[in-house]
């Protein structure tokens, strides 16, 4: 059966995470991903792209040639999506800009993803990953310490990489209705805030004491706490069965201390239940109260945990340069059209005979427009 995608071209321009992930996602359910690289390949270097360019094919572009970049043109032209991830108008000026492309090829969705949008005073500052965390509070300050709480895992990039693949579906979905591609934009700094939730809130009118009785607050919504056999576990307190995990070990009685502890001392008592049990007793409590906890598991512990590689979120898989290796399976699997890692990653320029012989005799998408006018991409 064929992916749903099958059939779609997208253009790759991404590089970083970002990009290269949103692709990845349309190339697993059936896209024909052609990917182009600049001369000397990706310009992130990492064992990650195994995953993240896995299932497409390879070019190598100048796009400041004259020949080559004639050749992207081609391409944009026989495409269905575009994908890029660079700073406003880095696109324009190279001659492949969203205006410009849409206006020559009227069916063509095109997906850009700045680290700030066009609009933001900040669209010309070279946002890496670090700088969008920076911008939105994604490294808060540690409650205890003061200081900054750092996480090398790519947030932002990841859940723009995710709101792209949704929104090319759905503007592939307005596109069979009404015939017009669109532009999209998704900027990373945007995007976090479907990632950080609750820290993205401000609750007015609280009173202090309330706050300090707050289950929520005093834990962090979600912390990490030393248990007893020295490992670290992380609970959720912002869940339904928090009062059950509270009344059963007695944090009820220490919330119930109310303005008479500070909260520095709140917090002390915490942890110093945390350290009666052990991580892994902790996760059978709460599996039993059914309340939200888990071990703080090393990546090395993931990759063979039984629920990773039952579910095949992690799988086996094999590439070119690291040989057999283990790592993140399809994201969605659906039964009438599911998608599958069809090809392992490919050397930069490995399918250039292919794609020059494509672009040669590209034509634009010559599926007729629909009749239908709509007004937003999900109407009906």
């Amino acid at each position: 059966m064929a992916g749903a995608l099958a059939g779609i071209r997208v253009i790759d321009f991404g590089q970083y995470v970002s990009g290269p992930m949103a692709a990845m996602l349309l190339a697993d359910q059936g896209a024909d991903v052609i990917r182009i690289d600049p001369p000397g390949g990706p310009r992130f270097e990492s064992p990650a792209n195994a995953t993240y360019n896995r299932g497409k094919r390879s070019i190598v572009l100048d796009l400041k040639s004259p020949g080559d970049f004639e050749t992207a043109r081609k391409l944009v032209a026989s495409a269905d999506v575009v994908i890029e991830n660079f700073r406003p108008g880095t696109m324009a000026r190279l001659g492949l800009g969203a205006e410009a492309m849409t206006r020559e090829h009227a069916r063509l969705i095109y997906c850009s993803m700045p680290g700030f949008a066009a609009t933001d005073p900040r669209a010309g500052i070279a946002a890496w990953e670090g700088t969008i965390a920076a911008a939105t509070v994604t490294y808060p300050a540690n409650a205890q310490t003061g200081r900054p709480t750092f996480t090398p895992l790519p947030f932002s990039s990841s859940y723009a990489a995710f709101l792209a693949a949704v929104s090319v579906a759905m503007a592939l979905n307005a596109r069979e209705r009404d015939g017009l591609g669109q532009s999209i934009e998704i900027p990373l700094f945007d995007a976090t805030f479907a990632a950080i939730g609750y820290r993205a809130q401000r609750i007015h009118n609280q009173s202090a004491e309330q706050d300090l009785r707050n289950l929520t607050r005093l834990m962090g919504g979600t912390r990490q706490f030393e248990c007893k056999d020295g490992r670290w576990f992380m609970y959720h307190a912002g869940n339904k069965h928090a009062s059950d995990f509270a009344n059963q070990t007695g944090v009820s009685s220490l919330l119930s201390q109310g303005s008479t502890a500070s909260l520095e001392e709140l917090s002390r008592g915490l942890e110093a239940l945390f350290k009666t049990r052990t991580a892994a007793e902790w996760e059978a409590f709460c599996e039993q109260v059914e309340t939200e906890g888990a071990i703080c598991r090393t990546s090395a512990e993931w990759l063979e945990n039984e629920q990773a590689l039952g579910s095949k979120i992690v799988v086996d898989s094999t590439d070119p340069v690291l040989g057999a290796f283990r790592g993140p399976g399809i994201n969605v699997r659906m039964s009438e059209t599911p998608g599958e890692v069809r090809r392992p990653r490919v050397p930069p320029d490995a399918d250039r005979a292919s794609i020059l012989a494509d672009a040669a005799k590209a034509t634009a998408p010559s599926t007729a427009a629909a009749p239908e006018a709509i007004r937003t991409a999900l109407d009906g």
